[in-house]
């Protein structure tokens, strides 16, 4: 089972459809419990779309589609945080450090994104904990990059 996949499965009461009836800048969108995924993307496109789409499931009130307002752009970047770290998790980037899973582009293989997604996701780390946190025994190091280690 791929991540897509295991994604899809931890949110069983939502139903994931591929359409080809999509914009081509429109990764998925979601209405009601139904996440509409455009066929057209690569693997990886719809996998981060996912991941933003359940953090709008999760996150997001009322139709914030039109982006018009300023509540509505902050629960945009709500989903979008969301789904960062639903997507590339600290138990995850954990067992990435123990196994010596490191640069940018390893765990971008690991969690199956791009590079650029794994620093989205530092990012929203950083904003939630600040730069320096720890978990589970772990320093997680946000200072300009990704550090972390052992520390029990």
């Amino acid at each position: 089972m791929n991540r897509l996949e295991y994604l899809m499965s931890k949110y069983s009461e939502l139903k994931f459809v591929y359409t080809g009836r999509m914009a081509d800048f429109q990764g998925a969108t979601i209405y009601n419990d139904h996440v509409y995924i455009n066929e057209n993307r690569s693997y990886q496109q719809n996998l981060q779309d996912v991941a933003e789409e359940i953090g709008h499931y999760e996150t997001t009130v009322g139709d914030i589609s039109g982006q018009d307002g300023l509540n509505e752009r902050r629960q945009e970047l709500q989903a979008r945080r969301y789904g960062y770290m639903l997507l590339v998790d600290l138990d995850s980037l954990i067992a990435c450090y123990k196994n010596e899973i490191k640069t940018p582009w390893e765990l971008a293989d690991f969690f199956e994104c791009s590079v650029s997604y794994i620093w989205k996701a530092i990012d929203a780390y950083r904003l939630k904990y600040g730069e320096k946190f720890d978990y589970k025994g772990y320093c997680f190091n946000l200072n300009g990059g990704f550090n972390m280690k052992k520390i029990r």
